[in-house]
């Protein structure tokens, strides 16, 4: 690492606290006048780092800037992390990365998308500084069934990492979003990559977005996606969380155990939902997930079992 990121990660290891210019210094071989310089390099980056005469420098709490010693800081295991200030699209991004051969579990970060993308071909709002936009690469050598699994793991992952952070109870509206208190705060969308030879993956690129922070939506969104709301929340903090539980949750031999805690949290069940098959629109109650992840729906002719697709709940306490 350089200087700066070096600096970074100690500041970030005692963030709220100060750390003399002396000692960082000596730690890391460098002068007094290499520490000042890269502190203020960090500081036109838009880190928030104060110094105190006879103290030093101290990265302030509300300090939320993405970097890899921060997200570092926080990773029970080690993976191959590259941090954007912009991108069109982390998925996309990862995809060319994939394409030149790219490690498994890479993982690509963002502080803004100007092309992010949704399911079915929507643009995933994300503005800069509130959210977190990130991509993973999966090398999992298994069949192309497989891909709904690692939605499910990131689904749950999501949630427990949100609770680790916050107070807050999050859900998942089934298959890959995650609610609270009645709107939409993560999309996730799993792009995969299939050898028409053995139908094996190639690759799976899962992409996470969270609006963390309290953003300004737009009016088509305004009453269907909402935020963690707490401004304390260290965006860094969270993409590790996410990554420490999902990583954890990707090498999960018991499929079973992975399904019971997504039942577990899952916004839908024992609700109305709506769905549409072959260009008709149904409704029904879902009553069950399977132990492929498969939403089961009984209705009024019989029961339907929902292997992908788009549900809305019946229910005005809830976003569509």
């Amino acid at each position: 690492m350089s200087v700066k990121e070096n600096i970074l990660e100690i500041l970030e290891k005692n963030k709220n606290s100060s750390v003399s210019g002396q000692f960082i210094a000596e730690n890391l071989g460098v002068s007094r006048a290499a520490v000042w310089k890269a502190v203020k390099s960090l500081r036109d980056e838009g880190y928030s780092i104060s110094a105190v005469n006879n103290q030093g420098y101290c990265l302030g709490e509300d300090s939320d800037v993405l970097s890899v010693p921060a997200i570092k800081s926080f990773l029970h295991e080690d993976v191959n992390l590259i941090v954007l200030k912009t991108v069109d699209s982390t998925n996309n991004y990862a995809k060319k990365l994939a394409m030149e051969n790219a490690p498994d579990k890479t993982v690509v970060v963002s502080e803004t998308q100007t092309a992010g993308k949704g399911r079915l071909g929507r643009n995933f709002f994300s503005p800069d500084k509130t959210g977190l936009y990130m991509s993973v690469l999966f090398r999992p050598e298994k069949s192309a069934g497989e891909t709904l699994f690692i939605t499910i793991a990131a689904a749950v992952a999501v949630c427990r990492a949100i609770e680790t952070v916050s107070e807050l109870f999050p859900q998942i509206k089934w298959v890959n979003d995650v609610f609270v208190n009645g709107k939409k705060v993560c999309g996730i969308l799993t792009e995969a990559s299939a050898s028409m030879e053995n139908q094996m993956i190639e690759y799976a690129v899962l992409g996470i977005g969270v609006n963390v922070k309290s953003a300004d939506f737009p009016n088509d969104l305004k009453n269907i996606a909402g935020s963690l709301g707490d401004e304390k929340i260290s965006r860094s903090r969270l993409c590790a969380e996410i990554l420490n539980e999902l990583l954890e949750l990707y090498s999960l031999e018991d499929k079973k155990a992975l399904i019971d805690e997504y039942k577990k949290r899952s916004l839908v069940l024992g609700k109305e939902v709506k769905f549409t098959k072959n260009g008709k629109t149904y409704s029904g109650v879902a009553c069950d997930i399977n132990d492929s992840g498969n939403l089961i729906v009984k209705t009024s002719k019989g029961t339907e079992t929902l292997i992908s697709g788009e549900i809305s709940i019946g229910s005005e306490n809830y976003a569509e």
